[in-house]
């Protein structure tokens, strides 16, 4: 991994397209698997952060799909795999990675966060530049949390019910439990549910929802 000596990094963690996902959603949906849909999802996110002086990273699982997911991201972002274990596990590692290549500050997020604005992105690493030793976290509408940032790999990721609509108060009660000091910026919804794709105004997944259900 090169080019995050000193960085501010945006590391976003996802499945390759290709590999399906978002199952509820089709589920919900009664469509199989699209690769265009999450592709559009993770490309908006990028998009979203994509915040000045910030180093853009994704992390892919599986890891023999990470040549597939660099030949349409952007030239500028890293694309990395994924190390094994749980989604905290998986979490813990790429900010540990990160970091013993001499990022300054990193913020692990979501591929199916296509709202985000570069401003939240920024904020994130303002918070940190002030308060080196608190931990950032950016709420989720569905109880859990959208992104954490840190400027060293925080102990909160061990004993957390992913998945949950406890993730969110269960960081923070392992962030009380190590007397860690947390900063929250402003709720966002990320894309579980129909619910969620119709209130999206990012133009690759609009596009996707206007070409794939027009009827909604």
């Amino acid at each position: 991994m090169v080019g995050v000596a000193g960085a501010s990094v945006a590391a976003i963690l996802t499945r390759a397209p290709s590999a399906g996902g978002k199952s509820r959603l089709f589920t919900a949906l009664g469509r199989s698997a699209d690769p265009s849909l999450l592709e559009a999802l993770l490309l908006d996110t990028l998009d979203g952060a994509d915040a000045p002086g910030v180093s853009r990273v994704v992390a892919v699982e599986p890891a023999a799909a990470c040549d597939k997911v660099r030949a349409i991201v952007p030239d500028d972002v890293q694309v990395v795999p994924q190390a094994s274990g749980t989604l905290g596990d998986r979490m813990a590692a790429l900010m540990r990675a990160l970091f013993d290549r001499g990022a300054r500050a990193v913020a692990l997020l979501g591929s199916d966060l296509p709202d985000l604005k570069p401003r939240v992105v920024a904020t994130a690493f303002d918070l940190l530049a002030d308060e080196p030793d608190v931990l950032v976290l950016g709420p989720a509408t569905d109880g859990g949390y959208y992104l954490i940032a840190a400027t060293a790999v925080p102990p909160v990721f061990d004993g957390i019910e992913w998945g949950s609509d406890r993730v969110l108060s269960d960081t923070l009660a392992a962030a009380r439990a190590q007397n860690i000091s947390v900063r929250l910026l402003d709720v966002l919804r990320d894309v579980d549910s129909p619910a969620d794709l119709e209130a999206v105004t990012a133009r690759r997944t609009v596009a996707w929802h206007q070409a794939h259900l027009p009827g909604d």
